[in-house]
């Protein structure tokens, strides 16, 4: 049993229902419209008639996806799992028979753009007393609340498997909150208790973006994604699995154009594992595109100290022409952006989609 600490909650509690009848009444309102909308749009029947509009609302809607700017690229992005695909993927995480653990992976494997994040909150909506939302929030307010971070997995992209864990582990949380506080009838209002308390704590939040994302592996599919979120949200036009020139591939480019410049490039290369000598050797023919300023290595800090160490023989132009890029601070980076979006919004200085906008 993971035991939080009553003492802390019991602390919280008193701002946290301030909380629930001012700024909450909206994230209320929000919760009930997306219910409506997955009763509406996501049975067993319906999903047979997704269409891209259906998809597009979908993107709008999700919390996940709050950070995207450029809602329309990413519903392109998603499309080309094929709309077939996409059905059956649904239908399977929502409706089928396997355990959750590979419906959850069936989905994240298959269905472009869908990442840990959005689908939790997708099966949070179908079924909010089984399902929790996963989300690097979620899981520091695990740990402000007294769960070891041992028990939680270290990665924001987690597996079916690390879900599942997951699943049991909150509703083992909520069952003990609800012991004493009985409104916690399910696990959509401990996820909000949860986002309410990684907020609270200033070293907490440090935490929370010093350290989410495991820095000796990582999923190289799901980097790729942060990469291009966050060259979305700082308002780049974003690429991802460019083709630079024929046989020449690139994981993901921001470009952006500036007056008397024309336009300016960056190129982003993921590297998990594999030759690094072939790496080099893709990110010097890239160089070679004229438009683009930097080609930047994405890696965890061990790796990217082996690519210093190799590239510091070669030319100068090259060596200054390469960017190196730690996946921590990827993560890092992105949480910062979307804070300033948060404090924005509690200003009403977001009233649309984006500030970017």
């Amino acid at each position: 049993m993971n035991e939080i600490n009553m003492n802390t909650l019991r602390n919280l509690m008193p701002k946290f229902h301030r909380i629930l009848e001012t700024e909450g009444q909206q994230w209320q309102k929000e919760r009930l419209e997306k219910n409506e909308f997955f009763a509406k749009y996501f049975t067993e029947q319906q999903i047979d008639n997704l269409d891209e509009g259906t998809l597009r609302e979908l993107i709008h809607i999700l919390w996940a996806f709050n950070g995207w700017t450029n809602k329309d690229w990413l519903l392109q992005e998603m499309l080309r799992s094929g709309l077939p695909v996409i059905k059956s993927g649904f239908k399977q995480l929502l409706y089928g028979n396997d355990p959750i653990a590979k419906r959850f992976d069936h989905v994240k494997k298959n269905v472009r753009m869908m990442g840990a994040a959005c689908i939790s909150e997708i099966l949070a909506h179908h079924n909010h007393v089984e399902y929790p939302i996963w989300n690097s929030r979620s899981r520091q307010g695990l740990i402000s609340l007294g769960i070891s971070e041992s028990q939680l997995p270290k990665s924001t992209q987690i597996k079916g498997s690390q879900y599942a864990a997951f699943c049991q582990l909150t509703r083992d949380v909520r069952n003990q909150i609800a012991k004493e506080y009985p409104e916690f009838s399910d696990l959509f209002k401990l996820d909000f208790l949860l986002y309410f308390v990684s907020l609270q704590d200033e070293v907490a939040s440090e935490e929370l973006i010093a350290s989410p994302v495991q820095v000796d592996d990582f999923d190289h599919d799901a980097v790729i994604d942060q990469i291009v979120e966050l060259g979305d949200g700082l308002g780049f036009e974003v690429q991802k699995e460019f083709s630079v020139m024929k046989g020449c591939r690139i994981d993901a480019l921001w470009r952006t154009r500036v007056a008397n410049l024309g336009t300016i490039s960056y190129a982003f290369e993921v590297h998990r594992k594999g030759s690094r000598d072939s790496a080099i050797l893709n990110l010097q023919r890239v160089r070679r595109d004229p438009t683009i300023q930097k080609v930047v290595l994405v890696s965890s800090r061990d790796e990217l100290d082996n690519f210093k160490n190799e590239i510091t023989s070669l030319d100068e132009s090259f060596r200054n022409s390469v960017g190196y890029f730690e996946v921590k601070d990827l993560q890092r980076a992105l949480n910062h952006l979307q804070s300033l979006k948060d404090i924005l919004k509690t200003l009403g200085l977001l009233n649309t989609e984006s500030l970017f906008d």
